[in-house]
């Protein structure tokens, strides 16, 4: 008997455990146009309050850009009632084929996302959203 109580107890707590951590070591990836350029910004983990490690891929026409002259990524919250602008931004720098850097969420909810990218003297932009 104790050895079926002990069976049950270890299935139970290994399905609990499964069940709590399905899909949250699943990162996060979104992708847009700026312009004529792809982009696509990810992360290797989910988008959390605090410090993330945000990687932005940038592609002209299928082919990966490694260099662009300068990639922004700028997340901010609007001024709500009770609550004050929030904004960060962070200057990425080359990564491999991407930029990279820490993004600073400061609460959770909606955050507008503006990726500014300039190469061969244009200036492009990509507007989005994430939400946390």
């Amino acid at each position: 008997m104790k050895t079926l109580i002990k069976t049950i107890t270890l299935l139970t707590a290994g399905l609990f455990f499964v069940a709590c951590t399905n899909g949250t070591t699943e990162g996060f990836t979104k992708s847009g146009k700026a312009g004529s350029l792809g982009v696509t910004y990810s992360s290797a983990k989910p988008l959390v309050t605090g410090d993330n490690t945000i990687n932005i891929k940038v592609t002209e026409n299928g082919k990966i850009i490694t260099d662009a002259t300068r990639v922004e990524f700028k997340v901010f919250m609007p001024e709500m009632p009770g609550m004050p602008y929030m904004e960060s931004v962070k200057l990425m720098v080359p990564n491999g084929n991407e930029y990279s850097g820490n993004v600073n969420f400061s609460m959770g909810g909606t955050w507008q996302v503006k990726i500014f990218i300039e190469k061969d003297g244009k200036k492009y932009k990509h507007s989005s959203s994430v939400i946390l």
